[in-house]
Formats: C-alpha cells, structure tokens, sequence
C-alpha cells in the first residue's frame, strides 16, 4: 500500500507498506481524497508551532472514501458506504471527552497525520467512532471539505447565543479556514459577514461567492460601524490581531481560529480596558462533523466549496508535487489541494 509522508523540511517520501488488516470492531476505507492541510504545510514547510519533521506517521488527516470491509461486530456501517474520516482522538475518559470535546483533552488527544498515521494512502482501517456516513450520491470531492468546515462550524457555534444577525461580523483571512467560517455564517446563521482579504484573486474568488471584501482591518474601521463587531480571527498573524485590539471601532468579541507561534503576545490593557471578550476556538467536536457533511449539501454552500477546490488531483506518488503546488501560492484563487483518485 502507498502512503505518504514528511520525513523532513521541504522533503516528501511516497512509501510502499503492507495494507492494514481489518481488527474486530473495524471498518476498512478505501481512501479516495485527502486534502492538503494548512496544518500539513506548516509542518512541512517547518513553521508548525509544535511539531517538526519526521513524526514517523502518515500525513493527512483531511479525508473522504468508500468502505470496502466491515467486521462483524460492527455495526451501522455497511460495504460501499462514502464516509467522512474524524481524525481527532482523545482518551475517552477525561471530563472534556465525556463532555464530547475530545479538541481540548488534555490527556492523550491525538490528530491522524501527526500524532496518528493519517490519510494520505490507499487503505485505513478505523474504529467507527472515526467515521461520518456520507449522503449515497454525496460529491467526494466537496465532501473532502468537511472537516476544515468543521472547523468554522465550532468557532460559530461559541458565539451562536449571540443574535449575528443583528450585529457587524467581520472575518479576517480569506483562506480555507476564512471562506468556510463566512459560510457557516452566512448561510447556518443568516449573517452578513464583511471579510479581510488582501490578495487579488482570493477577493475575485470571494467577491463571486458574494461576500463584501476590504483589504484590511483599517479599511473596516473606516466604515464606523455603529455596533462593535464580532471578528472570527482566521489568520493566526499577529499584525492582524494587534490591528483589531488597536482600531477605534474595537471588536466587542473576537474568536481566534488561527494558530499563532508559541510566544506570540497581546496588549492586554487595551483588551481590558476595551472590555474585548477573546474567545479561543480549537477543531470540533463529532456533532460539528456531523452537522458539516449535513451543511456542504446544500447548493449554495456546495457551489461555493467545489469552487475552492483546485481541479487537478494528484496521486500518491505526485504527493512531493501536490505540496509544492499547495505552497507555491499559485492557485489560481483556488485554495485546497486533493491527493487521491484522479
């Protein structure tokens, strides 16, 4: 079986290993699209704040495929299903896991692709508790979108007590993470998100989706919102965040999704003194994924998510040009990689 991983900066091996075998109580996944991380670049490019290459795991842990075995003491799964990977494991048994946040165990939670061998091969054979069961005629590679969707999913579901509706919301970044949070709150929330973005194409590719663009934190400010905005952070660049808690119409809430450097520092006064509430969001829970394959079916969300996709998809073994391309910034305003079935 082909798999994929990084065995060091800006190195990729493609390897050959004996195919898993399917244990009691497993389900086997034949693997069809696994995409390219903004994790899995940082990692690979060496600027992942915890972790360097090699981990000796397979990459990936963004994922879609069919079952082909199920072992007779499962259950709810049957041969030929689609199915979504959960690739966050926690231990089970801590209060955050009880509680279905295995995001914040602080126990043993482990990611697939860097903690875990991941998705970036042909077969995987997974607990069921590692599966999401796809629509019969869902499109796999949308649906290959789902656990980034998740992503936003949770960081809007924090804030969900809030009327957004009523209030300015703004997102900084117009990456994946950035256009699946607006359209979590776009369309799940009825919101009207305003969206930081600074690149050309992304903003051609945002503007088309219907989003209204500024190219930065102070073209925002100059619109002097009559209510203090709710700002879904997406970035994880420092700048960003620190113009925020520096604007004259300061945020009332801002939720970092972004992952920033270890050591990265805020103005703790003027958040206090601004009365700023900062809310962390870190991945998603199960419902999230759940309410995520449920979301990218409707059309509008579809449409907007395919349309992110870069159309070429690379095999396995054209892995070291499929990561090349995802960091080459030359997408074509497209803003996820797949690797899998051509």
């Amino acid at each position: 079986m082909k798999f994929v991983e990084i065995t060091a900066v800006k190195e990729i091996n493609v390897g050959d290993v004996v195919a898993p075998t399917l244990a009691a109580g497993q389900v086997m996944v034949d693997v069809k699209y696994s995409g390219i991380c903004g994790s899995d670049m940082h990692f690979f490019l060496g600027h992942h704040p915890s972790l360097k290459p090699p981990t000796g795991f397979i990459q990936g842990h963004e994922a879609v495929g069919v079952v082909s075995a199920v072992s007779e003491e499962t259950q709810g799964f049957a041969v030929g299903d689609r199915v979504a990977i959960n690739p966050l494991v926690g231990c089970g048994e801590c209060f955050n896991c009880l509680d279905n946040l295995p995001n914040i165990c602080r126990v043993s939670r482990k990611v697939m692709g860097f903690r875990l061998n991941g998705t970036m091969c042909e077969q995987m054979a997974v607990g069921p508790a590692q599966l999401i069961k796809l629509h019969p005629q869902a499109d796999l590679r949308v649906a290959a979108m789902i656990e980034p969707f998740a992503v936003g999913h949770h960081a809007v579901s924090l804030v969900k007590w809030r009327d957004l509706t009523a209030l300015p919301v703004i997102v900084t970044g117009g990456g994946t993470i950035g256009v699946v949070t607006a359209l979590v709150l776009k369309y799940l929330y009825q919101a009207d998100p305003l969206i930081v973005e600074k690149d050309p194409q992304r903003i051609a590719q945002l503007e088309g989706m219907g989003f209204r663009v500024y190219g930065s934190v102070a073209e925002v400010d100059a619109l002097q919102l009559r209510q203090r905005p709710v700002v879904f952070e997406c970035t994880g660049y420092y700048p960003v965040l620190e113009a925020l808690i520096a604007a004259q119409r300061k945020p009332e809430q801002i939720v970092i999704i972004g992952q920033y450097q270890p050591g990265s520092t805020v103005g703790l006064h003027e958040i206090m003194s601004s009365e700023i509430t900062v809310t962390s969001s870190h991945m998603y829970n199960s419902d999230d994924l759940q309410a995520s394959a449920d979301a990218v079916r409707l059309p509008e969300i579809e449409q907007a998510l395919r349309g992110i996709v870069y159309p070429q998809v690379f095999a396995l073994e054209e892995a070291a040009d499929a990561f090349a391309k995802a960091t080459s910034g030359q997408l074509d305003g497209k803003l996820k990689v797949l690797i899998g079935q051509p």
